[in-house]
């Protein structure tokens, strides 16, 4: 095996374009293992230069979505390791073992937002970068069941998801690859050609075919999100957002997203710009009774991981930045 081969990718972006999918193909790979979405990740990398690694190795053996990768590791696992982020790849490699396989990856989208930090601790890495029409990302978010949003927020999560994937892109020509979402499900098999060599890594025709059980590896929270996942790729929802979305909502969301959407070849529908003050109240309203039904969600499927997380972030001193951040 190649050093390059060893080394771990990140499939990172905006929320809700298409990163659950690429997840899945790649999958099917017999060599590649990628667990389910892994938030805590950024959290330890942020505070493993200056919290004792003791105790952060403890807390790490209580995180919930470790759990749920279907790993039970105990503190005797991670003897050897000298940092957080052997810790870490230590962890994945747990994951890897039982599957049979050799190279981990991780598909968390909001990784997009700390590109520098993990090259940091894993200066081998590579990411690709997924970006899709914000017109569809905005109905999905708006539509989804965890996301809970509105076309305001939602098109302003984008805007910063993609401008910090895009500074990635500059930064770190070699490391960040750009994909779209429109030429993953369209041109399946040429976009997983690419992908692999740019990953390094051997292309499996295997990775083409979506198990009919894909899904069920998710728990009933993210069941409903991820029902897709039993389709192969399709282009039937490139446009959905046409049917979701009306002219004002368009409007806006071409208006918030204009320059970074422009720059990725998606072209305005809606000529001039909504007010951008008009409505803002209500869009702030909407979201917080969107962020008391998110609240509602997690409290009834996972109470566990939500109860963990907001100890976590106090834990380590991450909870300011964690509220500020919560509606984007």
């Amino acid at each position: 095996m190649t050093q390059s081969m060893a080394e771990p990718f990140f499939i990172v972006g905006c929320g809700r374009s298409g990163t659950t999918l690429l997840r899945t193909l790649l999958n099917s790979h017999p060599a590649i293992g990628i667990p389910q979405e892994s938030l805590f990740i950024i959290d330890y990398l942020r505070v493993g230069q200056r919290m004792d690694l003791a105790q952060l190795k403890r807390m790490l053996m209580q995180e919930p979505e470790i759990e749920e990768w279907g790993i039970h590791p105990v503190i005797e696992d991670l003897d050897g390791c000298q940092t957080i982020a052997e810790a870490i790849d230590r962890l994945h490699r747990l994951y890897l073992a039982p599957h049979g396989k050799q190279r981990w990856g991780q598909k968390t989208p909001r990784f997009v937002r700390s590109v520098g930090l993990i090259l940091e601790h894993f200066p081998g890495s590579r990411f690709i970068h997924l970006v899709r029409d914000p017109r569809a990302v905005v109905s999905s978010l708006i539509t989804s069941d965890v996301h809970r949003s509105n076309a305001y927020y939602a098109a302003h999560r984008w805007a910063k998801d993609v401008g910090f994937g895009l500074a990635a892109e500059e930064t770190y020509p070699s490391q960040v690859r750009r994909i779209r979402y429109e030429d993953l499900v369209t041109q399946v098999e040429t976009t997983l050609v690419s992908i692999s060599d740019f990953l390094e890594f051997e292309y499996d025709p295997r990775m083409l075919s979506v198990a009919p059980q894909s899904s069920s590896e998710y728990s009933r929270f993210y069941a409903a999100i991820h029902a897709n996942l039993i389709l192969q790729p399709t282009d039937r929802f490139i446009d959905k957002w046409r049917e979701r979305l009306d002219d004002e909502e368009t409007a806006l969301v071409e208006s918030l997203s204009g320059d970074f959407m422009e720059r990725l070849g998606y072209t305005r529908t809606i000529q001039g710009s909504p007010e951008p003050l008009v409505g803002l109240f209500w869009a702030r309203l909407s979201r917080a009774v969107g962020l008391a039904r998110q609240a509602t969600q997690y409290l009834r499927f996972r109470r566990r991981y939500l109860f963990h997380l907001i100890g976590r972030k106090w834990r380590l001193g991450l909870l300011r930045d964690f509220v500020r951040d919560v509606n984007y």
